[in-house]
C-alpha cells in the first residue's frame, strides 16, 4: 500500500512539473507572438505616418489593430486553409457560414458548421470538387465565384446579393452570419461595390487581403476597407501570408498578402494596448519560416 501511494505521489508531482513545463513553453510562445503581432501592426502604421496624404497613407491606416479579443483560436486547416478567429460570442445567434475559395478543401467551413450547428454554403468556380461534409453537418456546394456588383453576371459568377438570396439570407439578421473569402484579390471589388448592409449581416469577417503592395490601386484598396469600416468592422488580428513574401517600398517592407480577421468595432471606438495570445499563427505555405517582422529604418 506504501508503495501504491507513493507512486500516486510521484506521479502526481511529475504530473505538476509537466504542466508546469507546457505553460511556460505557452507563455513563451505567446510572448513571442504577442510581439511579432504587435510589430507588424507597428511597422504597418510608423510607415502609413511618414506617407504623404492620399490614398496609400489612409489605406495602410485602415490596417490598425483596434478591437480587443478574448479569446482566439486557428479554425481549418494547420495551414494553407487555417484561420485565426476571434470566439468571443460565437456560441448563439448565428444562423449560416458563408466560405469563398475553398479550392477543394474546406477545414474552416467544416469547423464552424460543426461546432456551431450551423448551415454552411461554399463557393469557388475554379476547383470543382467538393469536399466531404463533416458528420452530421448541412453544407451545400456552389461551383460559382463571387462577383462585384459592377461585373459582369454570368451562371458561376454571381454577386453576394445574389447568393444570400439563393441561400435562403437575403433577410438575415445583423451579425448572424460568418464569411471566410479568399479569392485572389476579387476581395476588393466585393468589398468595395456591396451594399453596407450585406456586409452587416456578418458578425465576423476573414479575409486574406492580396497585392497589398499594388499602390496603383489603393484608391480601390481604401474604398473596400473603408466600406467593411462602415459596416461595423475593426482589424482584431493581423497575419503575414508566407506564400508570396513581403513588398518593398524603398527602404521599407511589409507583407504583401495580408490575412485579417474583423470583429465589431468597439462601442467606445478602438481599444489600446491590445493583447495578443496568438499560438495559433502558423506559416501559410507548409515547411516555409513565416515572414520576417516588417522593416522600417532604425530612425523614423
Amino acid at each position: 500500500m506504501k508503495v501504491f501511494l507513493a507512486f500516486l505521489i510521484a506521479s502526481e508531482a511529475a504530473g505538476a512539473v509537466l504542466k508546469d513545463t507546457f505553460l511556460s513553453r505557452d507563455r513563451s510562445q505567446s510572448q513571442a507572438l504577442e510581439a511579432d503581432s504587435k510589430a507588424l501592426d507597428n511597422r504597418i502604421q510608423s510607415y502609413a505616418d511618414k506617407l504623404e496624404p492620399g490614398a496609400t497613407r489612409e489605406f495602410l491606416k485602415t490596417l490598425r489593430l483596434c478591437a480587443p479579443c478574448q479569446k482566439f483560436e486557428r479554425i481549418g486547416e494547420a495551414h494553407d486553409g487555417g484561420y485565426v478567429m476571434c470566439m468571443d460570442g460565437l456560441d448563439h445567434g448565428l444562423i449560416g457560414a458563408y466560405s469563398y475559395g475553398i479550392n477543394g478543401f474546406d477545414g474552416w467551413g467544416m469547423a464552424v458548421a460543426s461546432r456551431f450547428h450551423i448551415p454552411l454554403q461554399e463557393y469557388d468556380c475554379f476547383n470543382l470538387q467538393q469536399p466531404a461534409a463533416c458528420s452530421g453537418c448541412s453544407v451545400k456546394f456552389h461551383g460559382e465565384c463571387i462577383l462585384n456588383q459592377h461585373g459582369q453576371p454570368s451562371y458561376d459568377h454571381k454577386t453576394l446579393t445574389q447568393q444570400l438570396s439563393e441561400s435562403g439570407n437575403a433577410q438575415a439578421a445583423k451579425g448572424s452570419l460568418l464569411l471566410k473569402i479568399d479569392v485572389e484579390a476579387a476581395e476588393w471589388s466585393v468589398f468595395a461595390e456591396e451594399p453596407v448592409d450585406n456586409l452587416k449581416k456578418f458578425r465576423e469577417i476573414i479575409v486574406e487581403y492580396h497585392w497589398v503592395g499594388d499602390t496603383h490601386k489603393h484608391d480601390l484598396y481604401l474604398a473596400a476597407v473603408k466600406k467593411v469600416e462602415k459596416a461595423g468592422f475593426s482589424v482584431a488580428h493581423l497575419h503575414g501570408n508566407n506564400h508570396q513574401g513581403m513588398i518593398n517600398y524603398g527602404e521599407y517592407s511589409i507583407p504583401h498578402v495580408l490575412e485579417v480577421t474583423y470583429i465589431q468595432t468597439p462601442p467606445s471606438g478602438c481599444a489600446a494596448n491590445i493583447p495578443y495570445r496568438i499560438p495559433q499563427d502558423q506559416p501559410c505555405a507548409y515547411g516555409s519560416p513565416e515572414l520576417p517582422d516588417a522593416h522600417l529604418p532604425s530612425k523614423l
